[in-house]
């Protein structure tokens, strides 16, 4: 076995053990505990600053507002989708890209609970009036990426061709090992936005670099997969997710809402992308299911005799 793919097998393998330890159950229930417990003791230290208890010096000074607690809790909460996100790389590439808008819906949520943050009067017109405008934006925003990604779903439902060279071995251990050093890289960024507050630095979590890491990801992965890929319609659709990765890291460090256009106009993007490719090659080919594998001896496609799962 050559040297890089036995180190492609070993990650893979390292992969699988901390994908399968992830999705146990009882490691869910260990989150929601988690999650409650960050709730409950940023309202404590919230009450705490507030009361004039603890003084609001160093890290306390990030509980001054005690409604802080739910952008805290919010923004833990996102960390752990970030984690689901990356499980998703090696399953499917566009499962990945929706992944990636339901996590920007989440964030225009965040942001509009990081607004409901910065009362300090909540009965305050005049203080609430610019607040709940910028909340109702974001909260609007995320409802209509929620919606348009359910209608991504119902179109993309219409496809009739399963490519299985997604399934061949030596591409998903690749995958794998890409997912793995991503994993690497947002545990390091983690750490650093985890030691910020004690150097007394502002924690920088709109996970900017870590979605400048996804586009990179992603981009090696199209690199690696015109190995298999079957034609033009496939790398443009391969191409368009990079592009729509692109546009929700712009929406991130754009202004506030031209963040929330760039971000619906990017899934608006990829429903018609999805629908395009849908429709070119339910033209090439029936109607009936048919299966595409990847032949290593003679690297090239043929429609499997046999159905084949997906």
């Amino acid at each position: 076995m050559p040297v890089t793919e036995r180190l492609y097998s070993i990650a893979a393998d390292i992969y699988d053990r901390i994908d399968r330890y992830w999705h146990q159950n009882a490691v869910r229930k260990i989150i929601s505990r988690f999650l409650a417990l960050v709730f409950i003791f940023s309202l404590m230290a919230g009450f705490f600053v507030h009361e004039k208890i603890i003084p609001s010096t160093g890290i306390a000074a990030y509980f001054k507002n005690p409604f802080v607690a739910i952008e805290i809790t919010f923004t833990v909460l996102l960390v752990i989708e970030l984690f689901d996100l990356i499980f998703s790389i090696p399953v499917s590439v566009s499962q990945s890209v929706i992944k990636q808008f339901e996590l920007l819906s989440l964030i225009f949520i965040r942001m509009g609970l990081k607004e409901f943050s910065h009362l300090h009067k909540l009965f305050d017109w005049n203080e609430m009036k610019s607040i709940v405008t910028a909340m109702f934006l974001y909260g609007l925003g995320a409802l209509l990426i929620f919606m348009l990604i359910g209608l991504n779903h119902h179109i993309k439902r219409k496809l009739h061709v399963r490519e299985y060279f997604r399934e061949y071995p030596y591409y998903k251990k690749v995958k794998k090992t890409i997912a793995l050093l991503l994993v690497i890289v947002f545990i390091t960024i983690l750490a650093d936005n985890i030691i910020r507050p004690l150097r007394g630095i502002q924690p920088d979590l709109s996970f900017k670099q870590f979605y400048t890491a996804l586009i990179f990801s992603d981009i090696l992965i199209l690199i690696i997969s015109m190995r298999y890929i079957l034609d033009y319609h496939s790398m443009f659709r391969y191409s368009g997710y990079i592009l729509t990765t692109i546009f929700i890291r712009i929406a991130l460090t754009a202004a506030p809402y031209y963040n929330i256009l760039i971000g619906i106009g990017a899934v608006v993007y990829l429903i018609l992308l999805t629908w395009t490719y849908n429709y070119f090659m339910n033209r090439k080919i029936s109607k009936k299911p048919r299966y595409l594998h990847y032949h290593a001896g003679e690297r090239k496609f043929k429609f499997a005799q046999k159905n084949y799962g997906t």
